[in-house]
């Protein structure tokens, strides 16, 4: 079952991503869910109706709404508004696209290719972490303190950038946990690291900056936990998407 850029397959309960050629092997929930939204596809389910389709462990708002945003997230910015949340009613799983949600660059940023809309997106973030450090209280702004990494092939920059609900203990432990599995690596493919988890550390965001021949190049790398654990990040994974040589 073809979803935007994904392919749903119901018997071995897995969610292609053919656009960056991933695969999720779906957790009881989000495949109920999914597979519910898809035999009832352009019509609106309830929250409801598909809280009552869940095991009874995980019957619970919460938890139908931690699945539709990890669905979401793998379907990925545009084939995710296929997903829409209709307020006071539940959600829908439309068939195609529809035009009032289908956004495309215009005016100025009409002729933009994505390399430079990628850095544009990178500066904006630079220039935010920018003004908050000169604006906030020192305690609210020191998860965003710059460590310096030494690795053999140079210094690396790393920025933690905490999420809303986050709280500090919990962005000291991830970012200690990130810069250990970057010093363990051989070398580091790029020169600043910018870092953002979930407040549940199943769900990482990931941009990516350095200096080359063609000027500045920019990436964002996003990665997906089955579980509440960040123990996927490991020294395969770096290397898998191109963080670490």
């Amino acid at each position: 079952m073809q979803i935007g850029c994904c392919w749903f397959d119901i018997k071995r309960t897995t969610l292609s991503n053919q656009q960056n050629d991933t695969s999720w092997k779906m957790p009881l929930v989000e495949f109920v869910v999914l597979e519910l939204l898809v035999r009832f596809r352009d019509q609106v389910l309830s929250k409801e109706q598909l809280l009552q389709r869940l095991p009874e462990e995980h019957r619970t708002p919460a938890k139908l709404q931690e699945a539709i945003d990890r669905l979401r997230f793998f379907l990925g910015k545009q084939s995710a508004q296929l997903l829409e949340t209709i307020d006071d009613q539940g959600f829908i799983l439309h068939t195609r696209m529809k035009a009032s949600i289908n956004h495309t660059l215009s005016g100025p940023l009409a002729g933009m290719t994505k390399q430079k809309y990628g850095l544009l997106i990178a500066q904006i973030l630079l220039l935010i972490i920018f003004m908050h450090s000169i604006f906030e209280p020192e305690k609210s702004i020191k998860p965003l303190n710059k460590h310096e990494i030494t690795t053999s092939t140079g210094i690396v920059s790393y920025y933690p950038v905490p999420n809303e609900g986050a709280s500090f203990a919990d962005i000291e432990d991830l970012s200690s946990f990130f810069i250990q599995q970057l010093e363990l690596c051989d070398t580091v493919l790029w020169d600043d690291v910018f870092v953002s988890f979930t407040h549940n550390e199943t769900v990482s965001s990931i941009v990516l900056k350095r200096e080359n021949a063609e000027g500045t190049e920019v990436r964002n790398v996003k990665g997906i936990s089955s579980g509440a654990s960040k123990d996927y990040i490991d020294q395969t994974w770096l290397k898998r998407t191109g963080i670490c040589g």
